[in-house]
């Protein structure tokens, strides 16, 4: 494999972060840097910009206008806010994990229904990538995001995108503190590698019953874990 080959995936990243920080601090319907000042930006190839386009388009973030360039999109959910919500409560982290299972059950279902060989591919990638074992804290959370908004991606469904795409911060700081504890323990790390497996296995082979349990599943482990090492009173059994 050549260098270019193996800085190509990272480069990608790195525009769809500019992107998506960008499209963050503008008004909706602004426009955004075309194609070609993008490819001249970071020195890449118009294909690789689109990569980095598509991507964040399927987050619900930019909408294509043809003939006319890419402009930043509002979320489709309106004015919904979770107030004062503190990262470093555990309650809140519980709560936002009650969400998740919902939301993650959901969406693994109809991905196993409607997801196609593309989206399998991503699937396969981001699962792999979330499973490497030399991944920091941080990096780890951000696998573990790309894996669950690969799921949401593949239901092929703009409005789940955009939830998703709103709540992402919010899940984050969740995934970075369950992540965070999971460290701790190799035993915790390979549940979770384990269960992502499943719940992609479920997907490819278009299980939408045994997916959306095991997304469901994946989700209430989590708070299993965080009963183990905290208060039972503050994160409360849901099973």
């Amino acid at each position: 494999m050549s260098d270019k080959t193996k800085r190509s995936p990272r480069l990608t990243d790195t525009i769809a972060e500019y992107l998506t920080t960008t499209i963050r601090d503008l008004a909706p319907g602004s426009k955004l840097p075309s194609e070609n000042q993008l490819a001249k930006h970071f020195g890449v190839s118009r294909s690789a910009v689109r990569e980095a386009i598509s991507a964040v388009a399927s987050l619900g973030l930019l909408e294509i206008r043809k003939g006319a360039g890419m402009f930043a999109r509002s979320p489709l959910v309106g004015n919904f806010q979770l107030p004062g919500l503190d990262y470093s409560n555990l309650a809140n982290t519980a709560k936002l994990l009650e969400i998740r299972t919902g939301l993650d059950a959901a969406a693994a279902r109809i991905a196993a229904i409607r997801r196609t060989a593309e989206d399998l591919k991503f699937l396969q990638e981001m699962n792999a990538a979330a499973s490497r074992p030399d991944l920091s804290i941080n990096e780890s959370v951000e696998a573990d995001v790309a894996f669950h908004l690969a799921i949401v991606r593949a239901t092929r469904n703009d409005y789940f995108v955009s939830i998703q795409t709103f709540l992402l911060e919010h899940l984050r700081a969740g995934i970075y503190f369950t992540r965070t504890l999971e460290s701790y323990s190799q035993e915790m790390v390979e549940q979770v590698r384990s269960e992502h497996g499943a719940i992609l296995q479920a997907i490819e082979e278009r299980n939408p019953d045994l997916a959306s349990r095991l997304a469901e599943q994946h989700v209430l482990n989590a708070r299993s874990r965080m009963r183990s090492a905290f208060a039972s009173q503050v994160v409360p059994d849901l099973s």
